[in-house]
């Protein structure tokens, strides 16, 4: 098994405005069994047998908030708080920087080979038994030298996710042949028929020192300003009660951050090394980029939370989730969302507009709605 894990917490997730905005992003909203995105994720990490540490990359703005969450889950899971550590960054990079961030401190801390799995705070997986057996298979690629992505095999002609193309087998996974950008409905379906195509989850197991080596090839521009800092000592007591070790921004990290690109992972590594492999995904799993997820995974649980709020006269097929009561009357197939002083009314299967819509809002300089 992954002997680390790193959780990608730093996103604004604004497919899911007015839910998720700047100042309380998606990864804190509490959609299944009143748990957070982001607690359902660090209860995945643990329940892995994680025996190391679990790195927590977030914004600075963010951290207090994901540090209490991190205090409600390991009240409840049997993992060292002093295991858990939250590294503040001054801005949002993209994913590279924050792994590399993450891979970094790991090696400060004498742990430059072991493996790591890196997973984003806002994905749902199930079951974690099946989860876990795919892990150690990428695991024991990792150990190998390998950097490993998890493949979604296409259950559709998807146009809102990447896909990997795969080559030859290397038990247990195949050799990447290559990432492919967001496909046309067109394009995708020629995927599908091909059968050698899956879905990029943005989950990744590796060495740590594998992956900088690898980024320092093809982006330096984003390993170098790492390589060339120093980093605190983890601290090695336990912190009060169950909070986890804070490595608060400093000026080493500010100037980091104003050096390194905002660039994703597959941008800066995965679409160059020829050490790229895929594991197919035996388990159920979605990335929660759409209201049309949300109301397809959750959508029965809120409704009963907000039950007493909500009011229908011959509407169907809706799905609300709102801070205030609504009344629907002679409607169907909408998604309804009255969050954080903003209201959303969107058809169902089409709110991957949503996306257009907070562009128009930078576009018309009303960010204050984000």
């Amino acid at each position: 098994m992954v002997k680390h894990a790193v959780i990608l917490a730093g996103g604004v997730g604004t497919r899911l405005w007015p839910a998720s905005v700047q100042k309380y992003p998606k990864q804190f909203l509490r959609l299944g069994q009143g748990q957070s995105l982001f607690a359902m994720t660090l209860r995945r990490a643990i329940r892995l047998g994680i025996e190391g540490f679990i790195c927590v990359v977030t914004h600075r703005d963010h951290a207090e908030g994901i540090a209490r969450e991190c205090e409600e889950v390991l009240r409840e899971e049997p993992f060292p708080s002093s295991r858990v550590i939250v590294l503040a960054e001054p801005a949002g990079k993209n994913t590279a920087p924050a792994i590399a961030y993450a891979c970094t401190v790991l090696q400060y801390a004498g742990l430059p080979s072991a493996t790591v799995i890196v997973l984003p705070a806002d994905h749902t997986i199930e079951p974690l038994s099946v989860f876990a057996g795919d892990v150690d298979k990428a695991a024991r690629l990792a150990e190998q030298g390998w950097l490993v992505t998890f493949g979604i095999p296409p259950e559709r002609p998807e146009t809102g996710y990447g896909y990997i193309e795969v080559a030859d087998k290397i038990d247990p996974g195949f050799r990447v042949r290559k990432f492919k950008e967001k496909p046309d409905e067109a394009t995708a379906r020629s995927f599908l028929s091909q059968g050698n195509h899956y879905w990029n989850s943005g989950m990744f197991a590796f060495r740590a020192d594998r992956f900088l080596e690898e980024l320092d090839k093809h982006a330096p521009e984003v390993a170098r300003p790492f390589f060339m800092a120093s980093f605190p000592e983890i601290p090695q007591h336990s912190p009060i009660g169950k909070t986890p070790i804070m490595l608060p921004v400093g000026k080493q990290i500010e100037e980091i951050y104003r050096k390194t690109p905002s660039i994703s992972i597959d941008y800066a590594v995965m679409e160059h090394s020829d050490r790229c492999a895929a594991v197919p995904a035996q388990f159920s799993w979605s990335d929660v980029g759409s209201w049309d997820v949300v109301a397809e995974l959750f959508g029965s649980e809120l409704e009963k939370r907000q039950a007493e709020h909500l009011i229908t006269v011959e509407a169907e097929g809706n799905f609300v989730l709102s801070d205030l009561p609504v009344a629907l009357a002679g409607v169907k197939d909408l998604i309804v969302i009255v969050k954080n002083g903003a209201v959303l009314v969107c058809k169902r299967g089409k709110t991957q507009l949503v996306k257009d819509v907070v562009q128009t809002l930078k576009d018309t300089e009303r960010s204050d709605l984000l």
